[in-house]
């Protein structure tokens, strides 16, 4: 298909021209072509079609021209071009068929081919986009609001026009140009960059006089019409024209070089007190300076919720920024929001910081993105994005040159971003924490009571939002002690009250992404937080929510993507392990008992314990070698045959690794009948950044 809208409407399906009916047809049909692949609504088509005076059966006339135009594309062989929208209609098309979007396209590569010094090859790019207009535009259209689109695109074509052959005159084909520039003033005498371009050319061709009558001509129409002087460029042209000087810094107040191309500066500050990750951050350094080939680099930081990620990207982005004289762009897509920025805003963003002004926005995604590219082409450009929800934002924004270097955030993998290096960054060490703690509270609050600070922050989780939130309360009350505010934090209940200190609040933090979470997928996070245990496997889950094992797997791994969840290695027995930071657990427990009743509760609990005993009894039973036909040896309730295996291959091995759920096991139901707790040993719910560090020890 192809779309012609650069001079009279025209469509045409396999080059068969497409009866495009009366005018009313022709509005409706040039309003849509103005937003392909977005919705144009019935609003919008009725003004369009009579202004602010519709008649009481507009939106059916409107159904009716779109029914007449549908018939015409089927006909024509192209029945599914104008699909039905909620509120309106959409324009089914590619926007490459359409000339306007060939015709951005074009002048993307033609500004591209100038900022390398390509002056020749971008003057000729820029010819072939004007090729594209074939006349007025749309001018045999009758509606104001189609007029209005037309009157933008005649002036896209005036101002592209002046860069181009602005570009031949730097190219030294200024005597080409001036016949066409001479016929352009007269049409447009007002145009005060026009003008500048016909002294350029008519300077360049040894014809000073004329050039100078050029300028005395409009100087003598702007001050009779408009009362006023000539503009800048005007004025500094004559000047030099008089002194015989060369138009080069003339040239540069021109429409091709109005400004020089702007150098984006969109970093945020880094964060005063900030402790350097080294364990994280060479990683991430190294990613961004490394160059490949033919790809730009990309790096993707990605771990816990509030472990610090934006901190650790904005530290490194400011640590390499010189290694990107070209720019750094910044955008924060609020990915753990219940409302993430869109891609199309950020590209916007981006273009807007890149010198594009609003009249030439692209309105198509996939248009902006190209013209994004174009922009950034060959450039040492840095493009931080921080909180990505997913690999979606991704790809529009991903530059195409190896120049470019592309730096994101985000509680996701990202593992499908090609060539993306990830680091994940987890809880901070001791001292890291401990650090931190001194550089917002002070030294001299800390240091006196260094016991007391290390349990302060493992009761913080080592989380860098929670330690800050903990620091900046101490920093704001100067009676309170670091043992008084441990002891606090000793408490769970009020842990997460305590850890909040103005915007500093983890329930914030952890609310969006858990409200946004499917029915299905919230109650098994729930149910996680109800247990209370520092790691588990899929199998105990799945039992405790009565869902099948595959089931659950799938959604502990979409809990790990939302970052509410992280694996924490597999162990000897070749099952993976998953953990929910003390903190989330303790969030979650909280909701839950908000959430679900409290038989909903009992029954997970219940369902929980039971497995573990149950298993616990059959390791038991292995172990003291019952015979096979038992009836202890029976899958105990909520056990699967998978369960069973898993026991029956290293009873011992599983009732070690198993023996901080057999203790909340036991707690819970109070007695333990014929099985053996294990003793209290080690507490693993430790908060250490080694997510491979689980291994089943040896059995008794």
């Amino acid at each position: 298909m192809d779309f012609r809208v650069l001079g009279s409407l025209e469509a045409t399906v396999d080059d068969v021209p497409v009866d495009l009916g009366g005018n009313r047809q022709r509005i409706v049909l040039a309003l849509l072509l103005s937003a392909p692949r977005r919705t144009v609504t019935v609003a919008e088509l009725v003004d369009g079609l009579w202004g602010g005076r519709p008649p009481r059966t507009a939106a059916e006339q409107v159904q009716t021209c779109v029914w007449k135009l549908r018939r015409s594309f089927a006909l024509a062989g192209a029945p599914d071009v104008i699909r039905t929208a909620a509120t309106g209609y959409v324009l089914d098309v590619y926007p490459l068929t359409i000339d306007v979007h060939q015709f951005t396209a074009s002048v993307d590569e033609a500004r591209a081919m100038a900022a390398r010094g390509d002056t020749l090859l971008a003057a000729k790019r820029f010819r072939c986009a004007l090729s594209l207009y074939r006349g007025p535009v749309l001018a045999e259209v009758e509606s104001p609001a189609v007029q209005a689109i037309a009157s933008q695109w005649e002036e896209r074509r005036l101002a592209v026009l002046e860069e181009c052959v602005a570009l031949e005159i730097e190219s030294g084909r200024g005597r080409d140009v001036v016949e066409e520039l001479t016929s352009l003033v007269d049409l447009h005498p007002l145009r005060e960059g026009l003008r500048v371009e016909l002294m350029r050319a008519l300077y360049s061709a040894d014809r000073r006089a004329g050039a100078l009558a050029v300028y005395a001509q409009g100087r003598a129409q702007l001050v009779d019409e408009l009362g006023l002087e000539p503009g800048r460029a005007l004025q500094e042209t004559q000047q030099k024209i008089l002194a015989g000087e060369p138009l080069h810094d003339a040239a540069s107040v021109g429409p091709a070089h109005a400004h020089a191309p702007p150098v984006p500066a969109q970093l945020i500050s880094a964060v005063p007190d900030f402790v350097p990750r080294p364990e994280h951050g060479d990683r991430v350094r190294r990613a961004l300076l490394e160059r490949r080939a033919a790809a730009p680099r990309v790096c993707n930081i990605h771990g816990d919720f509030g472990a610090g990620k934006t901190a650790l990207a904005i530290d490194v982005a400011h640590g390499v920024r010189d290694e990107f004289p070209d720019g750094k762009l910044y955008a924060d897509l609020r990915g753990s929001s219940c409302d993430p920025v869109a891609i199309m805003d950020v590209l916007a963003q981006f273009l807007r910081a890149l010198g594009v002004p609003d009249v030439a926005m692209p309105t198509d995604l996939a248009e902006r993105s190209s013209h994004f590219r174009s922009l950034v082409d060959g450039k040492q450009v840095l493009i931080l994005l921080d909180d990505v929800p997913s690999s979606e934002w991704v790809c529009p924004v991903m530059p195409a040159h190896p120049e470019a270097a592309l730096l994101m955030t985000s509680r996701c993998h990202m593992s499908e971003v090609p060539g993306a290096a990830s680091v994940e960054v987890g809880v901070m060490t001791v001292e890291q924490s401990v650090q931190l703690l001194r550089n917002i509270a002070g030294d001299d609050r800390v240091d006196p009571d260094s016991a007391a600070a290390v349990e302060l922050v493992n009761a913080a989780g080592r989380l860098a939002l929670s330690v800050r939130a903990a620091g900046a309360r101490l920093a704001a009350r100067c009676h309170l002690q670091v043992g008084e505010f441990a002891e606090r934090l000793r408490d769970p209940y009020r842990r997460l009250d305590e850890l909040s200190h103005g915007t500093l609040d983890l329930r914030s933090y952890l609310r969006p992404s858990a409200d946004v979470l499917p029915t299905a997928t919230r109650e098994v996070w729930l149910s996680v937080g109800l247990l209370q245990v520092p790691d588990f496997g899929a199998w105990v889950v799945a039992a405790a929510t009565d869902t099948p094992i595959p089931v659950i797997e799938g959604v502990l791994d979409s809990l790990v993507d939302r970052g509410l969840l992280s694996t924490a290695g597999t162990d000897r027995m070749g099952i993976v392990r998953y953990r929910m930071h003390r903190l989330g657990g303790l969030y979650a427990r909280e909701r839950a008992l908000r959430e679900m009743t409290a038989e909903d509760r009992s029954r997970v609990l219940d369902r929980a314990a039971d497995c573990w005993l149950g298993l616990a009894q059959r390791a038991e039973q292995l172990l003291n070698g019952l015979p096979e036909d038992s009836e202890l040896l029976e899958c105990p309730h909520g056990a699967c045959q998978r369960m069973i295996d898993m026991v029956k291959s290293d009873p011992g091995g599983w009732l070690v690794l198993e023996s901080e759920g057999l203790r909340f096991a036991a707690r819970r139901t109070q007695h333990v009948t014929g099985v053996q707790v294990p003793p209290e040993g080690v507490d693993r719910w430790d908060f250490s950044t080694d997510v491979n560090e689980l291994t089943l020890p040896a059995a008794p």
